[in-house]
C-alpha cells in the first residue's frame, strides 16, 4: 500500500528522512538532529513543506520544497530522495505531482532542483529530463585530505600580504566582539554573493540584518568550522567560512563561502584565506574539506593546485511552469 503523509516534525520522521537521505547520498551523511535544528530556524513566513512517501508503512522517499525569498517568491526549490530499492519513475512521480498541486497556491512559475552526476541520482535525473527540466548550471565539486597539503610554500604569500597591510582574523575567536563586526561581515557577504553565478531567472536576495544575525548565530553555535576574514585598514575585503557537522562527520568541513571584493583580487588573497582556514581546521582535528565552484569559476585552479580532487559534479535543473 502506497501512502503520502504530510510532515509533522516528529523525531521519528526526522530520523527516517535522515535514513533515506543517507541511503542516497554518495559522499556525506547527515544526522537527524542537524536537520531538526535547521527546520526550526526556517523562515516561517514562506512556504516550506515536506511530503513523506510510505509503502506498507515504511518510509521509502520524501520531497522537501521551499519558496524563494523576495524577488524569488514565485520560485520553488525542491529535492526528492527515494530509497534506491524504490527508485522507479512511479514513486518519483507521486511526490513530484503532490508538490505541483501544493505550489499552485503561491502562483509558482519556476522550480529548481539539484542532483549529482552519480549513479544514485540517475533515475531522478532521467525523470527531470523527461519532464522538460533544462540544465541551468553545473558546479564542480571537490574533496581534499588537508593534512597532505604542503602549507610551507604559501607562508611567503601570507607574509607578503601582511607587509601590504592585509591581515587575517578568525571571526568567532578574534574579532567577533568588535561593535561593528556583524554589520561589516553582512555587507561583505552580500557583495561576495552577488558575484557568484546562479541559474538564469533566479536572483540573489538579501536578508534583513536581524535574519542574517539569527542565521550567523546558528552557524557559530551549531556547525562552526572556521570563518576567516581578510582585513585591510579596518575594511573587510574577503572571507571564507566552513561548516562542520559534529554529530555526523566531525572530521569533515564544508566550504560555504569564499570570496574577495573585486578591487582586491589577483593578489593571492583567496589562496591565503584558504590556507589560513586549512591551518585552523587542522588544529581542530579536521581531516577533509569539501568544496564546490561554478563550472566557469577560476577558483577551481586554486583547489587543484592545493591537491583537491574532483568528485561527482552537481547539476541544477530548472523548469518554467504555467
Amino acid at each position: 500500500m502506497i501512502e503520502i503523509k504530510e510532515f509533522t516534525s516528529t523525531d521519528v520522521e526526522f530520523k527516517e528522512i535522515a535514513r533515506v537521505f543517507n541511503l542516497v547520498s554518495h559522499d556525506y551523511v547527515v544526522h537527524y538532529k542537524d536537520d531538526k535544528d535547521e527546520w526550526y530556524i526556517r523562515d516561517k513566513s514562506l512556504l516550506n513543506e515536506r511530503y513523506l512517501l510510505y509503502k506498507s508503512k515504511a518510509l521509502i522517499g520524501y520531497i522537501i520544497f521551499e519558496q524563494g525569498k523576495k524577488e524569488n517568491r514565485r520560485t520553488v526549490f525542491f529535492t526528492i530522495k527515494i530509497d534506491p530499492s524504490y527508485s522507479e519513475k512511479k514513486y518519483i512521480d507521486i511526490l513530484y505531482k503532490e508538490m505541483l498541486k501544493r505550489i499552485k497556491t503561491i502562483n509558482c512559475n519556476k522550480i529548481l532542483v539539484e542532483v549529482y552526476e552519480h549513479p544514485n541520482y540517475r533515475d531522478f535525473q532521467k525523470y527531470l529530463i523527461n519532464e522538460q527540466f533544462v540544465l541551468a548550471q553545473k558546479n564542480r565539486e571537490y574533496l581534499c585530505e588537508i593534512k597532505k597539503i604542503d602549507l610551507k610554500p604559501y607562508q611567503s604569500l601570507i607574509k607578503k600580504l601582511g607587509l601590504a597591510g592585509i591581515q587575517f582574523f578568525e571571526s568567532k575567536n578574534d574579532i567577533k566582539n568588535k561593535s561593528d563586526h556583524y554589520r561589516k561581515l553582512e555587507k561583505l557577504e552580500w557583495r561576495i554573493d552577488q558575484d557568484i553565478p546562479i541559474p538564469k531567472g533566479i536572483k540573489w536576495t538579501r536578508d534583513s540584518f536581524d535574519r542574517y544575525l539569527e542565521k550567523k548565530q546558528f552557524f557559530e553555535q551549531k556547525c562552526y568550522g572556521t570563518e576567516i576574514i581578510a582585513v585591510k585598514d579596518g575594511k573587510y575585503i574577503g572571507m571564507t567560512s566552513l561548516t562542520v557537522f559534529k554529530r555526523s562527520e566531525p572530521n569533515k568541513a564544508f566550504t560555504e563561502t569564499l570570496g574577495v571584493l573585486k578591487n582586491y583580487r589577483r593578489q593571492g588573497i583567496a589562496t591565503a584565506l584558504k590556507i589560513k582556514a586549512i591551518e585552523t581546521l587542522i588544529i581542530k582535528g579536521i581531516k577533509e574539506i569539501r568544496t564546490d565552484n561554478e563550472i566557469n569559476n577560476p577558483m577551481y585552479k586554486i583547489n587543484e593546485k592545493l591537491g583537491f580532487y574532483a568528485v561527482p559534479s552537481s547539476l541544477e535543473y530548472l523548469k518554467t511552469i504555467d
